[in-house]
């Protein structure tokens, strides 16, 4: 069972499940609510559905019994008959839970995805200055992104543009590191404490709203 590890952390309950198992094997790991079966038989992708079992099987193994997630019009998942603020990630080779009394998103990543064709959409020009004076950038850019993803999980607002909405504070892309990013809104200014972790070829950030 490839469980990964729990993230220690102040806020509440992060864990990591490493996808190497097929569907068929996950599906005796959880019981599936209704809903939930139905959304899994009408995925068509194997990948999909290990991702989506995966997912559940933390959040049952932080809950302690089968959960039931709905999803609002951004897509963000909800915990039915819980007050606890739930958020998941998934890259190729991690799903990823985290599950807090406070508002929070995560967001795991390879290290060495390109997304330099997206850099102008999601990085501020003060962002890319500090990025290009780095010795290593790939994790940075990385980081970046993972934490702007972060944020806007953690929001439910319209139009979010990333790049000029959401500003991340320099900082070390070194495991376990803490630092900050804002959400600008037109009337007001949320702030978030954010982390950095690896995992194996992967970046993890999560952040919690302040």
């Amino acid at each position: 069972m490839p469980f990964y590890k729990q993230i220690p952390n102040e806020f509440g309950w992060i864990g990591t499940w490493k996808l190497t198992e097929k569907p068929e094997e996950l599906i005796q790991l959880v019981q599936l609510q209704p809903e939930d079966q139905k959304r899994f038989e009408n995925m068509q992708s194997e990948k999909r559905k290990t991702e989506f079992l995966a997912a559940r099987i933390l959040v049952k193994m932080a809950l302690g019994k089968d959960p039931l997630l709905i999803y609002n019009e951004f897509g963000k998942p909800f915990l039915t008959n819980n007050s606890k603020h739930l958020s998941i990630s998934h890259s190729a080779d991690f799903a990823s839970v985290f599950i807090s009394d406070q508002k929070n998103g995560i967001d795991i990543e390879q290290t060495e995805r390109n997304i330099d064709r997206v850099a102008t959409r999601f990085l501020h020009d003060e962002e890319r200055r500090f990025i290009s004076k780095l010795n290593h950038l790939q994790p940075a850019k990385i980081g970046y992104w993972s934490a702007k993803e972060a944020i806007f999980k953690c929001s439910d607002e319209h139009g979010i543009q990333f790049n000029n909405h959401i500003r991340i504070e320099g900082f070390e892309a070194s495991d376990g590191h803490r630092f900050k990013g804002q959400l600008q809104l037109k009337d007001q200014t949320v702030y978030y404490n954010l982390y950095f972790h690896y995992l194996e070829n992967n970046v993890l950030v999560y952040g919690v709203e302040l």
